[in-house]
């Protein structure tokens, strides 16, 4: 559909509006009427105007008013405006309507000849422009594309030199040599940096040999022989030495196929060294006994059973598991599972018919009786390899004799519960010891430095010499601070407030001490009404010690959180800190006793210890959960 331009005609009277339809019906524009200034600003929105034709007086809104509003926000599509009035104006009138968007002046009444004859200018400038426009987006849709055909152009290019030097970089890195000749010529064309490297031959030297110049009088027949059946078959392979340019002979394996580009055939092949073939044939074998002898050193065979025949193969060291000599019996499924343990066959089989059905990997330990009547330990792991299309092909494994490891395992698992007991039997040794000391401490030292506090007061009193009372006072004053240190080792020691008050209260004394002496800020969350033993508390409060006393020496910290919560049945304990936090390798660290304490303590509790690095913030946390008993 061809299209017509818009025009828009605004004039508040019916009849010069529908006489000013009436002329210009003749002419190809799409018209908009509108009878009032805000008629046509609704009109006109979105749409794009290529001339409008205004009445300069009309109520409300004026002619010179509507030309300026209808050009708001068009500042690169101005709309002309031709003004409609009755009266001659003066200059001023007229410069006023020229500076709101006018074009043109028609005083009515209209000659309709003048009015479409302008109308027809304006409307060729209109359509000028839609040329120029579309003609400008044309350019520069020719313009984008043309920088888009570069560019694929430019890129293949630089694919091309990619592939290029891909290709030469590919070449060069083979192992053996590349060639290619020209058939049935036999010129030397193409070659592989290795080539010039192994037959010492300068590129000038290369270019154009004949192939048999390569090798020996003997071979010559044999190797044109061969490229008899390169003729029908497209291919041909030769084992045969190569002479050096210093006269020394390589065994080479040379393969080459045809090969045809512009309409000429060529002789394309690469050649490996024999002798670095045998020597990796040679290390395979020596790496297979090695193997084998490291199979049986670790007491670990390998298997593999085909999935569509059956068929199973064993390693020697497997015979040897199952307590047979190696290669003595057909290897199958029948006599494997004669040899497992009659009260652990049906375990094995249903491990395998789950990994069979997941077709996942599968371990499992489980007992043997060997063919001289021996029971064993072994720990079998397989898996199913897949062929191309995705379906099972075959399974492979190994089974190691695990019975001696087993033996050591059970003998450390007996070894470190004997620790942990000895360990717990430590704790509560030293734990005694602090009471017996504790008690010593208070009873006999505390008793005797009050005695002797009490007879310094006496002796004051008795003495009138200032000197000497100020001594004795001074005297005083030092066993007063000795005694308060006596009673904060002994509460230390054995915080007695355990027995009397309870966790909580303990943990609120001990918590105080430590905020006066050290100036860190201690919260307390600690959950009401837990009934917590003391044979419990004494293990919490002694990790909270040695975590407070870790704090005030490395953690650079100011603020301690501390919180104690019952969570189901279990409780947990909790202790974080805004310090700089603790290293991984400190955390890990076999030096780290006051870790190790704190985790055994935890594990006295029938519970689990965890330090880790807060997320959110600098700092470290520690956590203790064990049940509640």
């Amino acid at each position: 559909m061809k299209y017509w331009p818009n025009l828009i005609i605004v004039d508040d009277n019916n009849e010069n509006l529908y006489l000013l339809v009436a002329f210009i019906r003749k002419i190809k524009v799409n018209i908009i009427q509108a009878t009032s200034g805000n008629e046509a600003l609704e009109k006109a929105k979105g749409v794009e105007i290529a001339l409008a034709i205004i009445d300069v007086q009309m109520p409300e809104m004026n002619g010179y008013e509507l030309a300026v509003k209808l050009n708001e926000g068009r500042p690169d599509n101005k709309i002309p405006v031709i003004f409609l009035t009755a009266n001659y104006f003066s200059e001023t009138e007229v410069n006023k309507g020229y500076s709101s968007g006018a074009v043109d002046y028609i005083f009515k009444p209209v000659n309709h000849q003048i009015l479409l004859g302008k109308i027809n200018v304006f409307l060729d400038l209109f359509n000028q422009k839609q040329i120029i426009i579309s003609k400008n987006r044309l350019l520069r849709k020719s313009a984008k594309e043309l920088t888009r055909t570069n560019n694929i152009i430019k890129k293949r290019e630089e694919k091309l030199q990619q592939e290029q030097l891909f290709t030469k970089a590919l070449l060069d890195s083979i192992p053996g040599i590349f060639y290619l000749y020209t058939f049935p010529g036999l010129r030397l064309v193409t070659w592989n940096k290795q080539h010039e490297t192994l037959f010492g031959f300068e590129p000038s030297e290369m270019s154009g040999r004949h192939v048999l110049d390569w090798h020996v009088p003997e071979n010559k027949q044999a190797v044109m022989d061969s490229l008899k059946d390169f003729m029908h078959i497209g291919q041909s392979s030769i084992e045969t030495p190569l002479v050096t340019k210093d006269g020394r002979l390589l065994p080479f394996l040379l393969t080459a196929v045809k090969f045809e580009s512009n309409g000429q055939h060529y002789l394309i092949g690469i050649g490996t060294d024999v002798t670095e073939r045998k020597q990796a044939e040679k290390a395979l074998l020596q790496s297979e006994a090695t193997l084998k002898k490291a199979q049986q050193i670790a007491q670990i065979g390998s298997w593999e059973l085909d999935i569509a025949t059956h068929e199973l193969l064993w390693s020697d060291e497997i015979y040897r598991i199952l307590g047979y000599l190696p290669q003595t019996v057909n290897p199958n499924l029948e006599i494997f599972l004669k040899r497992v343990h009659p009260e652990d066959i049906s375990l094995l089989k249903e491990t395998m018919k789950t990994a069979r059905e997941t077709m996942k990997p599968f371990g499992a330990d489980y007992r043997i009786i060997t063919a001289t009547g021996e029971e064993h330990i072994v720990h079998e792991q397989a898996e199913l390899l897949f062929d191309d299309a995705g379906i099972p092909e075959k399974w492979m494994g190994t089974i190691q004799d695990i019975t001696e490891r087993k033996r050591i395992e059970d003998e450390l698992k007996s070894s470190l519960e004997q620790l942990k007991q000895l360990s717990k039997y430590i704790e509560q040794v030293r734990e005694n010891e602090r009471i017996s000391i504790s008690r010593e401490l208070h009873d006999d030292l505390g008793q005797a430095l009050t005695a002797v506090k009490i007879d310094l007061g006496l002796i004051r009193q008795k003495i009138s010499d200032n000197e000497l009372v100020l001594k004795i006072s001074n005297v005083t004053n030092l066993v007063g601070e000795t005694i308060k240190s006596v009673q904060r080792i002994t509460s230390q020691l054995r915080p007695e407030i355990i027995d009397d008050l309870g966790l909580e209260a303990a943990i609120e004394w001990y918590t105080g001490e430590f905020a006066k002496r050290t100036g860190i800020e201690v919260l307390l969350e600690i959950e009401k009404g837990m009934s917590i033993s003391n044979n419990e508390s004494l293990p919490i409060f002694r990790i909270m010690q040695e975590s407070l006393t870790n704090i005030a020496r490395h953690a650079k910290a100011n603020h301690v959180k501390i919180g104690l919560k019952k969570e189901g049945e279990l409780i947990q304990f909790r202790i974080s800190d805004n310090g700089i936090g603790i290293k991984e390798d400190k955390m890990k660290s076999k030096n780290s006793f006051g870790l190790i304490s704190m985790s055994e303590r935890a594990a006295s509790l029938g519970g689990t210890f965890e330090i880790y690095p807060k997320k959110d913030d600098f700092g470290t946390v520690i956590k203790i959960t064990f049940p509640l008993k």
